[in-house]
């Protein structure tokens, strides 16, 4: 009950709309429920007096009561569809807030598939808890209470009799519920499965194809496909069950409204005529139509339990890395990075970087360079606070990163990763985002800093070609430098260069390493690399192993040391000597 309270919490935002789409419920139930009544009136004194002037208005009191229910009906559809989208963008741009909120390790550990399957599909259901839950769960409440009040006024003993299928029905919903919801938790996680492996084979087409992993992803696809099938035919089994066998013990009440009341209506006419067993007839049928609501709303309520949990898991994630209450206004000029005794470990592992130092001076190139699994992409995140340390500072200017905005210092860091990120838009779009008040000659001087105006004005539509999802229309050459031109942009103090090179030919790589020998000017820089000739250049070399540092020193004096970065040296050199026969 937890979830759904705090899924109806959401209502309460919007309670004048709430209480109206009750108040029309209400009011169209009401009318409804005077019908029997007029009709008991009709049967019991209009037409044994024959009085037939009474019975037109009867008649057009029965009709009016019918247009008016069906008004309130139209009206309660409206207000309530208006409610429910309402809430359902609520409940998205929640999640989705918190989606941007989130830190990189949570992504890390998950599959983008499940995350959609939450924000979209698991919303959906929530949003049907709310709405149909509250709204068909109220309305039937009343109608039950209200029937029950008037059956019980006119007759108490055939209104018990018709009361008491309820209790065993409360008893086995509740049953019903506690199995089912476990199972749905399972058709969500499955159906989260599913579409992340659907995602994956969207982005993964190419390399299907070129591996020719057709058949694989058929199967692999099938077995998931199967594996929600088998846990949706689960609850629809048990469904099947439990519907049937509740519909059948509420019916009974309708057997006791035959036998009581025939005998009551062939023993004592004077206390129980013709319009009394007809009313009866008609409120059993009033009385039983909501119970069976009710229990189809037991099975939806098992459903917006289990997808309830998955939201409110990912909106109660714990977002430990944000901002401070007062931040330190952000240095200007040329700033220098100090990473003072850093010590860190990702969840689940040892400490990958242990009393870590290094200087990266102002408007100078530091490189990391090392095996996998050295440290060096770890060294990056923490600079961007991705993560933060365990022990010891990263410091820019003196100045701890966790006392700067978060946005206000992720903005003062460009990036160009070795997997380039555009977005499906134009070239335009994708570069203002780096500067939305960009003016035309600011976009061309930056594309023509990073090397890729020429490209660029011989597309199509210029500057307004669409590029694809993840610029799947460009080169991979092409997309680097499009990601430069858009740090160009920006104009970032602080640069990181992550493997900018490493994913490309070698005259893509020289037209590349022009536009970062054009980005890196008057700025402090940090270059990953494994391609060692893409970091000859640098002010300083810091070779990493296993998180510490080993060797520091520009290209020459590692050389010359003949340690561990020469030998790293001799063998790409030796490759690219092998690869050239």
């Amino acid at each position: 009950m937890k979830t759904i309270w705090r899924v109806s919490s959401y209502l309460f935002r919007y309670k004048p709309l709430f209480w109206l789409t009750i108040g029309l419920a209400i009011a169209s139930t009401l009318f409804m429920m005077v019908i029997p009544l007029v009709t008991r009136y009709v049967v019991n004194e209009v037409l044994p007096e024959k009085e037939l002037s009474n019975l037109w208005w009867a008649v057009g009191a029965i009709a009016g009561c019918f247009f008016f229910r069906e008004l309130f009906n139209s009206m309660r559809i409206r207000v309530n569809n208006t409610l429910e989208q309402k809430v359902l963008i609520d409940l998205r741009r929640d999640l989705h807030d918190k989606l941007m909120e989130l830190p990189i390790g949570y992504f890390d550990s998950r599959k983008s598939g499940d995350i959609a399957s939450r924000v979209i599909e698991d919303v959906q259901s929530v949003e049907r808890v709310i709405l149909d839950g509250t709204e068909q769960g109220s309305t039937a409440l009343l109608t039950i209470i209200g029937t029950a009040s008037v059956l019980f006024y006119f007759e108490p003993t055939l209104a018990t009799l018709m009361i008491l299928p309820i209790p065993i029905m409360l008893v086995m919903s509740r049953f019903h519920f506690k199995a089912q919801s476990k199972n749905w938790r399972k058709v969500r996680t499955s159906a989260g499965e599913l579409n992340s492996l659907l995602i994956e084979d969207i982005q993964g087409n190419r390399l299907i194809n070129s591996f020719a992993l057709k058949n694989q992803e058929k199967k692999r696809f099938e077995q998931r496909s199967l594996e929600l099938r088998d846990y949706t035919l689960k609850s629809m089994f048990r469904w099947s069950i439990h519907g049937p066998a509740t519909n059948f013990v509420v019916s009974l009440g309708t057997v006791s409204v035959v036998g009581y009341g025939g005998f009551l209506f062939a023993t004592q006419p004077e206390r129980f005529a013709a319009g009394d067993f007809l009313m009866f007839f008609q409120f059993c049928a009033m009385l039983y139509m909501p119970l069976s609501q009710l229990n189809g709303l037991n099975n939806l309520l098992a459903t917006g339990k289990a997808s309830g949990e998955r939201v409110f898991e990912m909106l109660d994630y714990p977002v430990d890395i944000k901002s401070p209450d007062t931040p330190t206004a952000f240095p200007m000029g040329l700033l220098e990075v100090d990473f003072n005794s850093v010590g860190f470990g990702y969840e689940g592992r040892d400490d990958l970087l242990s009393e870590f130092s290094l200087t990266l001076s102002k408007g100078k190139v530091t490189a990391l360079v090392g095996h996998t699994g050295a440290g060096k992409s770890t060294v990056a995140n923490l600079l961007q606070r991705y993560y933060d340390v365990t022990s010891g500072t990263v410091s820019i200017s003196g100045v701890d990163v966790r006392e700067f905005d978060l946005l206000d210092l992720r903005k003062r860091i460009g990036v160009v990763a070795q997997d380039p990120f555009l977005f499906d838009g134009t070239v335009k779009e994708n570069l203002i985002l780096a500067k939305d008040d960009a003016t035309e000659d600011e976009l061309v001087a930056a594309l023509k800093g990073a090397s890729a105006w020429g490209f660029v004005s011989d597309l199509p539509d210029k500057m307004d070609t669409r590029i694809g999802e993840r610029g799947i229309r460009l080169s991979m050459g092409e997309k680097q430098r499009l990601t430069i031109a858009r740090v160009i942009l920006r104009n970032p103090p602080l640069v990181i260069l992550d493997e900018a090179t490493s994913s490309v030919d070698t005259l893509t790589e020289a037209k590349i390493q022009q536009a970062v020998n054009a980005l890196v000017k008057e700025r402090t820089t940090l270059v990953i690399a494994h391609r060692l000739s893409t970091v000859r250049q640098a002010d300083q070399i810091v070779v990493l192993d296993k998180g510490r540092i080993i060797e520091k020193g520009t290209h020459d004096e590692l050389i010359e040391l003949n340690g561990h970065y020469a030998k790293l040296w001799q063998t790409q050199t030796d490759l690219i000597e092998e690869s050239a026969f």
